[in-house]
């Protein structure tokens, strides 16, 4: 599903840490750096309950990516459905886009010396596969939806969209 968005059920999140490894295991990615992490945030009350929440992070595939605009080489670049790509052969590695990503998504490969990020798997995606990161959540908090679907899941939601990512919670007050 090539219009699809990444939908983060924040209630859901168990913090198994699936998404974590299937992303390194999908992109053979060394121990160390991370394209996606679940997040802890501390306890906070609701109705008088603690809760804690686990929140996966990424990169969110933005409308308008200051990573590409700084890149001098245009080895970044955004595909018609939204998502955000780095072509390493342009890639000179001088890792202005990581500098300037204002979620801190994109880093410098340690050895090859050239940007990578997360891509939601757009090999899988163009094969008609989940990225392997939604395959493999265990709790059911990552999605991968069409707009007609987000649109019916947020409905009574507090939700917040950024690129191709929405957050969404029955207990957060988000807003973007």
């Amino acid at each position: 599903m090539r219009d699809g968005l990444l939908l983060i059920d924040i209630d859901r999140c168990i913090r198994c840490y699936a998404c974590e490894i299937a992303c390194k295991e999908e992109n053979d990615l060394p121990a160390g750096p991370r394209w996606n992490q679940v997040v802890t945030i501390q306890p906070r009350r609701i109705g008088g309950e603690l809760y804690t929440d686990f929140v996966f992070t990424t990169c969110v595939q933005c409308e308008d990516p200051v990573c590409a605009s700084v890149c001098r080489s245009d080895a970044l670049s955004k595909r018609d459905d939204g998502i955000v790509l780095v072509d390493e052969a342009r890639c000179k590695g001088c890792g202005f886009c990581a500098h300037a990503c204002p979620l801190g998504a994109i880093e410098v490969h340690p050895e090859k010396k050239v940007a990578w990020k997360c891509s939601l798997c757009v090999d899988r995606i163009d094969h008609g596969l989940l990225p392997s990161c939604v395959q493999h959540c265990a709790g059911g908090a990552l999605q991968y939806v069409t707009p007609e679907e987000l649109l019916e899941i947020t409905v009574g939601r507090h939700h917040a969209r950024i690129g191709k990512v929405c957050y969404v919670s029955t207990t957060w007050k988000l807003s973007v």
